[in-house]
């Protein structure tokens, strides 16, 4: 297909959707009651002005964020709305599509394999799915390290790939029932690396899908077996899950295509695209997400030496990189920060931990448009 074609088919599939435009966006209600007990906070009104702020210059329908500070109780907070058709106010208690933060969960359950003699992070792709040689370019020297560093090489469909964001724009339905085994073999069986394993760092979902095929495999589990097992059970989270369920409760989302202030509702494009997937299908709560990066910044999880290892930046023999194993990297005012980031077409999800600060932010947004979180920086040092 070339370029004219493909400009012309996405054009005509944002018409087939534009059906779906809300009205703009309607002024943030702030869901915090009189009975939330962060309301007591010392900090709260700081806090909830701040958040009321955030939501309206990026014109979130709703926002909902965690603050913790050293030798300081939790605050959490919600404005705005999680449903626009019904006029739903968002919740801190409302879960929601934590897109890619869901890689860290997985990365975990590839540690905890390593630390019970399942595996070794130099093991090779095709050393452990030997059905992937022959299929997946570089399988027979591409190892787990790489993919969990995104150091692989490998093809990423969901951002490069011009057929697979055609079908999903196309039909979500179908993309939402095919397995990981049928998207790897339309999208990126036979396509060749980007760059040879180790060269530089490229993100791709494929790392993941295969990913979570290796735990399947090794462990003889789904992976949301396995990862209630590592990580759930042990940390506490009752508002958690990765398969695939009856979402209605879940945040819906929305975004600006044409950037005049109409949002469309989107949730089933999100839906489609992460749901069940090893790569970005987490459904989870703030205090869920705060309760697991407790249990992973104590040891709770994993051994010191695997965190150490996931805190670890992948040297790469060209360019740069700011990511670990599972975990994401950037340098703040508060010093380095370790998390992650999610997003989909609605979905705008953060959650990152200050060692040198023992402070945490995790900041959800269902407008995938993107923003600028630096605000945050400053609640946590003022």
């Amino acid at each position: 297909m070339n370029t004219k074609q493909t400009a012309r088919t996405l054009a005509l599939v944002w018409l087939m959707i534009t059906a779906c435009a809300q009205e703009p966006i309607a002024p943030v209600t702030d869901s915090v009651t009189a009975s939330n007990p962060w309301q007591r906070h010392l900090r709260n009104d700081m806090y909830r002005q701040a958040l009321q702020m955030f939501n309206q210059r990026w014109k979130q329908p709703g926002t909902t964020l965690l603050l913790k500070r050293a030798n300081e109780p939790v605050w959490m907070g919600a404005v705005g709305k999680s449903n626009l058709e019904l006029q739903t106010n968002l919740r801190t208690t409302d879960p929601f599509r934590a897109a890619s933060i869901t890689k860290t969960f997985v990365a975990i359950a590839v540690m905890k394999l390593q630390e019970q003699g399942e595996l070794q992070l130099d093991n090779t792709l095709g050393m452990l799915l030997p059905d992937m040689v022959g299929r997946v370019a570089g399988a027979d020297r591409i190892t787990l390290r790489q993919m969990l560093s995104h150091t692989s090489g490998l093809f990423d469909p969901t951002n490069d790939g011009v057929q697979y964001q055609l079908d999903l724009l196309n039909d979500p339905a179908l993309r939402l029932a095919m397995s990981t085994q049928q998207v790897l073999a339309r999208y990126v069986y036979g396509r060749p690396l980007r760059f040879e394993p180790g060269e530089q760092f490229g993100y791709s979902n494929t790392n993941y899908w295969l990913l979570g095929m290796v735990i399947e495999k090794i462990t003889g589990q789904p992976l949301q077996s396995v990862l209630d097992t590592v990580i759930f059970k042990p940390a506490g989270l009752t508002h958690t899950y990765l398969e695939s369920r009856d979402d209605r409760d879940v945040v819906r989302g929305y975004t600006d295509f044409y950037n005049n202030g109409k949002l469309m509702d989107i949730t089933a494009l999100d839906r489609a695209d992460s749901q069940g997937r090893a790569s970005g299908g987490l459904i989870t709560t703030i205090e869920d997400l705060f309760r697991f990066s407790e249990a992973l910044f104590r040891g709770t999880l994993i051994r010191k030496a695997s965190l150490t290892a996931m805190m670890t930046l992948q040297p790469v023999r060209r360019g740069t990189t700011e990511y670990g194993l599972g975990l994401d990297s950037y340098a703040s005012p508060l010093g380095v920060a370790w998390g992650h980031n999610g997003t989909l077409l609605g979905v705008d999800a953060n959650w990152f931990y200050f060692p040198d600060k023992q402070a945490t932010y995790i900041l959800f947004g269902n407008n995938g448009s993107g923003a600028d979180k630096s605000f945050i920086h400053e609640l946590l040092t003022s």
